[in-house]
């Protein structure tokens, strides 16, 4: 077998247990001691297939954090960031989230977490919400909601 049909069948496997961006990808490869050509056509081909797709994998990992609710944008943003896609794609995927979706997360988040009010401060929601990366208008707008509208 010769060293193109080694690293093909590595990129596969690999892509074949978990989603990478082309950067990270990349970077696993050189990692494994592959020749940096050998790796550019490697992810040109598996560009042409469509096994990479960061456009893909930034919509996907969005989505569920989006999904899990439990992140402000900046976290989400990190996460994206973590998995070496590009920030431009990572700029088109946040362009949709707003800011009654970051403050509906943040008054989830408060809310499974503090199932009463009891002893409760606004400081500590504050600090809570701040430490998770959320912004303060939106930890103020959480804070006003709770303290002199509903807990729901």
């Amino acid at each position: 077998m010769n060293n193109q049909e080694d690293i093909w069948k590595v990129a596969l496997r690999m892509l074949g247990r978990c989603s990478y961006s082309e950067y990270n990808l990349r970077q696993k490869l050189q990692q494994k001691g592959y020749i940096i050509e050998q790796i550019d056509d490697v992810i040109n081909r598996l560009l042409t297939y469509g096994y990479v797709n960061d456009n893909k994998l930034a919509k996907n990992l969005f989505d569920k954090y989006l999904q899990v609710g439990k992140y402000s944008l900046n976290i989400i943003i990190c996460k994206l960031k973590q998995h070496g896609l590009p920030d431009d794609i990572i700029e088109n995927m946040t362009n949709t989230y707003d800011s009654e979706t970051e403050w509906s997360s943040a008054l989830k988040i408060v809310n499974n977490r503090f199932k009463t009010l009891d002893g409760i401060t606004k400081e500590k929601i504050y600090r809570f919400l701040a430490a998770r990366g959320f912004s303060t208008s939106i930890i103020h707008r959480v804070s006003e909601h709770i303290f002199h509208g509903d807990f729901e």
